[in-house]
This record gives structure tokens, C-alpha cells and sequence, in this order.
């Protein structure tokens, strides 16, 4: 019997469309939202930082339920120092390229879950994630699921 994933990694572009009505993947978020209480999940700093930004921060409400999701027994929070300068490294190299060129340029925290995914070290089976292009790939050479393209459970 299929029991889930052992661990998704939740990038910000989840947290914002769960948090914001307005956002066009909304109602995708609240579909895919239960996955946060019945598996372990793992929140990287750098989508911490990139979550709880200026506008984030504004509504109370929406920093409430975001921490009662951090705080759950289910949820790491994964240390990128490791990652970090190769990550940058990455970015740069790919900007100074031209992102007009086709080079697919991606910023410092999409090189840093980018590393982390390439991690073999770190368990993950799946990825909430709305920035498919983004992802996708790099999801799929390591065989972890894009739970937000097509949840199977």
C-alpha cells in the first residue's frame, strides 16, 4: 500500500500561492495543503527568507499560519550553508551568460534548492512547487515528484 512521500521540500512560490488569495495557484495550494500535516516536510532557510518578506509580514494572519506550519513536528528546517557558495557560484556564471540567451538564468535561492535537490544525501521523494520550469528537470533526474503538477494521492 502506497503511503506518500518520505519527505517533500516546499519551495516559497507554494507558501505564497497558499497565503494569497489573489495568486492564480491558489486554489491549487489549498488542494495540495493536507500534504503539510500528513508528511514530514522540509522548509530550506533560504524559502524562509524569501517567504516571510515585506508584504508577508503585513498580515498577521497570514504569519500565524505560516508559523503553525514551521512549528509542526513534521517540519525541518534544513541548513544551506553547505550549498550556498557553489549555488552562487551557479547564479552568477548563468546571468553573466544572458538570460535573453537561453541560458535560463535562475536566482540564488532556486541555485541553492537546486543543490539541495541534487543532494542524494538528503531524502526527499517530492517537491510542492508552482515555478515548474524551474524544477522540473532537476526533479526529475532524481525521480522526486512535483506533487503540485499531479498529486496521485
Amino acid at each position: 500500500m502506497f503511503k506518500g512521500p518520505e519527505r517533500i521540500l516546499v519551495d516559497s512560490s507554494f507558501f505564497f500561492a497558499l497565503f494569497d488569495p489573489e495568486d492564480d495557484c491558489h486554489n491549487k495550494a489549498l488542494k495540495e495543503q493536507d500534504k503539510l500535516d500528513k508528511f514530514p516536510i522540509i522548509v530550506p532557510w533560504p524559502i524562509l527568507y524569501e517567504t516571510i518578506n515585506s508584504k508577508f509580514v503585513k498580515s498577521p494572519a497570514t504569519i500565524k499560519g505560516f508559523e503553525n506550519i514551521i512549528r509542526q513536528p513534521n517540519t525541518k528546517l534544513l541548513d544551506d550553508s553547505e550549498y550556498r557558495n557553489e549555488a552562487y557560484q551557479e547564479t552568477l556564471a548563468l546571468a553573466k551568460r544572458g538570460y535573453k540567451r537561453g541560458y535560463g538564468a535562475i536566482s540564488l535561492v532556486d541555485s541553492v534548492l537546486h543543490a539541495i535537490l541534487k543532494d542524494v544525501n538528503v531524502p526527499i521523494s517530492a517537491m510542492l512547487t508552482f515555478d515548474y520550469r524551474d524544477f522540473v528537470p532537476i526533479c526529475a533526474s532524481r525521480n522526486i515528484e512535483v506533487l503540485s503538477l499531479d498529486s496521485s494521492f
